[in-house]
């Protein structure tokens, strides 16, 4: 956000205080989280419309930025995931350029397929919501949970399951594999479908989407992108 050029700075009035004004007026309470040179809202799944809990943005005399619902700040998120996400940003910020972003994502798939992701950098870890018997569909999470059964070892609700994803087409406990088993293998376009996830979310606000990005990346390496919805 770019301030108007038209106010002069001392006509400015404190966005706490000003947070604080609506809030006695409209009866809602607003706080003043951060002062950005840009802010990003991330549409929601089923709308063009941002989500107000799903965005991220460069704050001001800052080399970071705040981050909110997108897969970076995701728990579940696999750390190669999410790095690449962040990256992605950065190449954002300093570049403006969709196609600097999607150069970045096409090096992190070619990565993937060369086998040269490291596996614990795939790992996903979920919060266990109830016991196996309580789960009606064949989740990546029931795959996990019916492993660690097999294998005598006790998840309770509450606690977290890590695995790696190494089959996605299978609804077995050999959809996947537990983080601390010998992983041999990966399924790259289940983690190629989750890299596209993560830049569509970045490059959405600019009016790109997962058609755009489709498009792009096209005909050349890429397992099972025409077919992704």
């Amino acid at each position: 956000m770019t301030p108007d050029p038209d106010v002069d700075d001392e006509d400015r009035e404190d966005l706490e205080t000003l947070a604080m004004e609506i809030t006695e007026r409209v009866e809602i309470r607003l706080e003043h989280e951060a002062h950005y040179d840009w802010v990003a809202f991330a549409p929601q799944r089923e709308s063009d419309a941002g989500a107000l809990t799903k965005y991220f943005g460069k704050v001001a005399g800052d080399d970071d930025f705040k981050i909110r619902g997108i897969k970076a700040r995701q728990r579940s998120t696999p750390p190669f995931i999410e790095d690449i996400q962040r990256d992605c940003l950065n190449r954002l910020d300093t570049t403006r350029s969709p196609d600097a972003v999607l150069g970045r994502l096409e090096r992190a798939i070619d990565e993937l397929e060369a086998g040269n992701v490291a596996v614990e950098r795939l790992v996903e870890r979920n919060r266990v919501s109830k016991p196996l018997e309580g789960y009606s569909q064949n989740t990546q999470n029931v795959a996990a949970l019916k492993r660690a059964r097999e294998q005598d070892l006790a998840v309770h609700p509450g606690q977290d399951i890590e695995y790696v994803v190494v089959d996605d087409e299978k609804s077995s406990r050999d959809r996947v594999a537990l983080a601390h088993e010998e992983i041999k293998s990966y399924d790259c376009s289940y983690y190629e479908m989750q890299l596209v996830r993560a830049v569509e979310s970045i490059l959405a606000p600019i009016d790109w989407d997962r058609n755009d990005i489709r498009r792009e990346l096209n005909g050349t390496h890429i397992v099972g992108i025409t077919d992704w919805t």
